[in-house]
């Protein structure tokens, strides 16, 4: 294995570890199932926040960032000459001007959530290599998506994001491809 694929593989464990364990909170559980019970759309930014603060807790990183710009290359995305990436954090450890880099979803709708997640896997293929301001690198990125998950099963959520990731020419890797059911709420989260 490349040292490449190997620090690939590193990386996809610690995020879906972390998430997990973010998820695992019973005050993030409560939260969440408070947010179904009264019925609270576009809750993305809670989520950003409370990651943040989890984040800042956590004893293995060593630092984090919410809404890192980067300049986008204008020969591959016209829309745009930034993108903003919602949350950026360092393993102690590793080298302290890079960072793993996650886009965070939110939809009731899992098809929904999982085509907005292939949207910004597009769009962060189009930063350029380091940030407008803290000048970090991107070490790894993922899309981390949380759904309801009425009557929708692990294998049905994967079938549906190789389905799609051939349908739009992105490589894709079904080991690299994590999802969990929240306890004590009705959401599912996915990384990839």
């Amino acid at each position: 294995m490349s040292s490449d694929a190997a620090k690939f593989e590193a990386d996809f464990s610690f995020v879906c570890e972390a998430i997990s364990g973010f998820f695992s909170s019973a005050s993030i559980q409560k939260g969440l199932d408070a947010i179904d019970e009264v019925g609270i759309t576009g809750w993305e930014k809670w989520w950003q926040v409370e990651f943040a603060i989890w984040l800042s807790e956590h004893e293995d990183i060593g630092g984090w960032a919410m809404e890192e710009v980067f300049l986008t290359d204008l020969r591959r995305r016209t829309e745009k000459d930034t993108i903003a990436i919602d949350m950026g954090f360092r393993m102690k450890g590793c080298s302290i001007d890079e960072m793993l880099f996650l886009e965070l979803k939110q939809n009731d709708d899992w098809r929904r959530c999982i085509e907005n997640m292939i949207k910004d896997s597009e769009k962060v293929e189009t930063a350029q290599e380091r940030s407008v301001d803290s000048k970090v690198r991107i070490r790894n990125f993922f899309v981390v998506g949380v759904y309801r998950n009425t009557d929708v099963s692990k294998k049905q959520v994967h079938d549906y994001i190789e389905q799609r990731a051939q349908q739009e020419d992105i490589p894709f890797e079904r080991q690299h491809v994590f999802t969990k059911f929240i306890p004590n709420t009705p959401f599912g989260v996915t990384v990839f």
